[in-house]
């Protein structure tokens, strides 16, 4: 039996992109099963991959980004940052490891700058880590990065964005115990994050994925939530309440406040509120002032206020109904071929793929695919747009072949991404067809640009999930999985 020793990194680094970097660093060791937030994660996990004290090689799981850890545990996935974030989080979890230096690369893929590297010595066996970059004090650049983490012969990495808008994230998949509650808003989801407390006045903080967003009747008078930033925000008639928290799963945790003071004795104190499995009501407790010895009293329910029919396609539970990102895969190994003649290479990054076929006297054969990511969110039978790009570089090719063709197919999200069901289908330009090609044989320095379309599957199809594959091919196969989940 292998010791369980569980060592979580936590290494902080204050990074201006310009090039000036100052680092600070911390440790603080924590341990599986000492929580049962730890437990639950450690059960998911070990269903997952297996014995996690077992030997075996060395490897590297559950590589993301998240908002924030709670006990070193992530609080959701996050698959785009707003650029108001003052941290990025990377977290993963090691096995098999016996002391190795874990190496972690911050790149800003939009002009390939490596941003900083963190190196750190792992424990014995099994742990997690976590690597914090604050926010540099010029903001952080838009656009494309990437976390590379390898150590002890295996290498993993993760693709994400900072992006001008609302952090876009989804709750943690590997474990029912650790959640966060999904506002929507627009077209992306915005998750509830920080270091998310825990109910102390007696509810069990569940997974739901309705919302506390929305009107209510309530016995304390008429309420309605909001988001606002990362907390939920609400207001009550009596006495001209309000109420501010954030929620743990299925538990509004924060605090009320009335007139006239909205201030501890008298007129202001904690709240926590449990929606129903439904999320149609909820039950409620309070209490005066905010002293962990004060009782609580069980005295606050609510109904929601069911919507009439108007243009709004939001349903009671607060999520409007429709396809939700929740997760984008890359698949595709690295092709470099040479030989005395040529040497042919393929530079793949998601959205962005360069194919270059250069001969031994100056003949080059290039092609550059630029493809727009779909959206985060698609109403049911939306048309999907996808502008493709393809730009060309032809000199002197004599003969020195190329070719590319790319593709965008919809089927489940459970086919292997080599194969199709008897019910997918292909987004279509009304120029090229399904299929986008430009090969040697084109004009010397051609552009062609397509928009391919089709409808996003009906509501709730494919057994409630679907996918858009992208596939490149260049010599190789190269693929971007963006898989959908329905929710209503």
């Amino acid at each position: 039996m292998k010791s369980k020793l569980l060592i979580a990194l936590l290494l902080i680094g204050i990074v201006a992109l310009s090039g000036c970097t100052d680092i600070t660093d911390s440790y603080k060791p924590g341990s599986f099963g000492a929580t049962t937030e730890e437990q639950q994660i450690v059960a998911a996990v070990t269903e997952k991959y297996g014995d996690m004290t077992a030997s075996g090689e060395p490897r590297l799981l559950e590589v993301m980004m998240t908002s924030s850890t709670e006990n070193f545990i992530p609080v959701d996935k996050v698959l785009k940052y707003s650029k108001d974030s003052e941290k990025l989080y990377a977290w993963f979890i090691y096995d098999n490891f016996d002391n190795d230096i874990i190496s972690v690369e911050w790149i800003y893929l939009d002009n390939d700058y490596s941003i900083y590297t963190f190196e750190s010595e792992t424990g014995e066996d099994f742990g997690r880590g976590t690597f914090i970059l604050e926010k540099p004090d010029d903001g952080w650049p838009l656009g494309n990065y990437r976390v590379i983490i390898s150590g002890a012969g295996v290498e993993k990495s993760v693709d994400f964005e900072i992006i001008d808008g609302a952090t876009v994230s989804v709750p943690l998949d590997i474990s029912n115990g650790t959640t966060t509650d999904i506002q929507t808003s627009g077209t992306e989801n915005t998750a509830t994050t920080g270091e998310l407390p825990t109910p102390q006045s007696g509810f069990t903080a569940e997974s739901t994925t309705y919302t506390f967003i929305g009107d209510w009747t309530s016995n304390w008078g008429d309420m309605t939530f909001r988001k606002s930033g990362n907390k939920i925000v609400g207001e009550y008639t009596h006495d001209q309440g309000k109420l501010e928290g954030v929620v743990n799963g299925d538990v509004f945790i924060g605090t009320w406040s009335e007139s006239p003071s909205y201030a501890e004795p008298n007129d202001s104190g904690d709240v926590e509120l449990k929606l129903s499995k439904d999320g149609n009501s909820f039950e409620g407790n309070w209490r005066y002032g905010s002293d962990s010895s004060s009782s609580w009293s069980g005295g606050w329910t609510g109904t929601r206020v069911e919507q009439s029919t108007t243009e709004t396609t939001t349903t009671s539970s607060g999520v409007e109904p429709g396809w939700y990102l929740v997760k984008v895969e890359d698949y595709g190994d690295k092709v470099i071929s040479t030989n005395d003649y040529y040497t042919y290479d393929v530079e793949y990054e998601r959205g962005n793929v360069l194919t270059i076929d250069t001969g031994d006297e100056g003949e080059t054969a290039q092609v550059r695919t630029i493809s727009e990511e779909p959206k985060d969110f698609y109403a049911a039978e939306e048309e999907i747009a996808i502008k493709v790009r393809k730009e060309a570089v032809f000199i002197a090719t004599d003969g020195l072949g190329l070719g590319d063709t790319s593709n965008i197919d919809i089927d489940m999200a459970d086919i292997g991404v080599d194969g199709v069901s008897s019910s997918h289908y292909k987004l279509e330009d009304e120029t090229y067809g399904k299929s986008f090609t430009m090969d040697w044989k084109d004009t010397t320095g051609d552009v062609k640009e397509g928009t391919f379309k089709a409808n996003a599957p009906e509501a709730n199809a494919y057994g409630g999930s679907f996918r858009i594959l992208y596939s490149y091919l260049n010599g190789g196969v190269y693929r971007t999985n963006y898989i959908y989940e329905w929710r209503e």
